[in-house]
């Protein structure tokens, strides 16, 4: 593994042309600007998924500051999107020696619909040290294919081989998520992948309630430790929401090479209610 590398905009996969972002002149006072055209692949139960416009904010920000790698995302999910243009504003809240954060806001017809806070980091020196999860899912030939329903578009941009004991059926069973995930087009993974694929698997809550109920995505923040070399095929993830109060679940998930050292971690709030 490597630490997470900067932009790969090649636009050679469904993915990179998707997340593609254009760069607007004369962004002003209010920081620089892009469009982007929000594509049909990613529609979901409710809107765009979350994790894609994740993975567009990440894109903007590597633009706005080439070389400094994306190291974690926070995003707030203010209302729904919808298929089509959309434009994103990138903010410098902080540009230092070591640590560049920006403000990414994404809006269409003027109403925003995300904001996220991104934090980067240029090159350091520090104190490393990596302890395997000790949460995972069972070997992949132990696992099945995942087959959503064919309506929820954006399971169709990755491959999932699902733990048999946690396919989402709503039966009361604890709400745990688990298997193994590989990009299509066999691209590299990056910060955007990784930042979508955070929000791409089924959400455990729907271990304990009915689509679409548990599924309604309020913030997200993805901490990325580091890209994987580039000959890793599939991730290992595991995703966790052990309570729900007051209609809010906090759900856990982490992502690992083979091997169950860890690439990245997410939290993820969602409505219960």
């Amino acid at each position: 593994m490597h630490a997470p590398n900067a932009i790969t905009d090649t636009n050679d996969t469904h993915f990179d042309r998707t997340i593609a972002v254009h760069p607007r002149h004369g962004g002003g006072t209010e920081g620089q600007q892009f469009d982007v055209d929000l594509d049909e692949s990613w529609a979901s139960l409710r809107g765009v998924h979350g994790g894609y416009m994740t993975a567009v904010a990440v894109r903007a920000a590597e633009h706005s500051s080439p070389g400094r790698p994306v190291r974690t995302v926070a995003t707030s999910f203010l209302r729904p999107a919808e298929i089509g243009p959309a434009v994103l504003r990138v903010e410098a809240l902080r540009a230092g020696r070591s640590f560049t954060t920006l403000a990414v806001g994404l809006t269409q017809q003027g109403r925003s619909i995300t904001e996220s806070r991104i934090t980067m980091l240029a090159p350091v020196a520090g104190r490393d040290w990596t302890d395997t999860t000790p949460d995972r899912p069972p070997p992949r030939e132990h696992c099945v294919h995942f087959t959503p329903p064919p309506s929820i578009r954006h399971f169709g941009q990755a491959e999932l081989l699902i733990d048999p004991a946690t396919i989402p059926v709503a039966d009361g069973s604890p709400a745990h998520i688990a298997g193994h995930v590989r990009a299509l087009d066999s691209r590299p993974i990056d910060a955007a992948w990784l930042a979508m694929v955070g929000d791409w698997f089924p959400p455990s809550s729907f271990r304990r309630l009915q689509p679409p109920i548990g599924g309604v995505s309020i913030d997200s923040t993805v901490h990325i430790h580091a890209v994987p070399s580039a000959d890793i095929g599939w991730l290992e993830g595991v995703f966790v929401a052990p309570t729900s109060v007051d209609g809010i679940t906090v759900e856990h998930g982490t992502l690992a090479v083979p091997g169950g050292v860890r690439v990245a971690e997410i939290f993820h709030t969602r409505w219960t209610g």
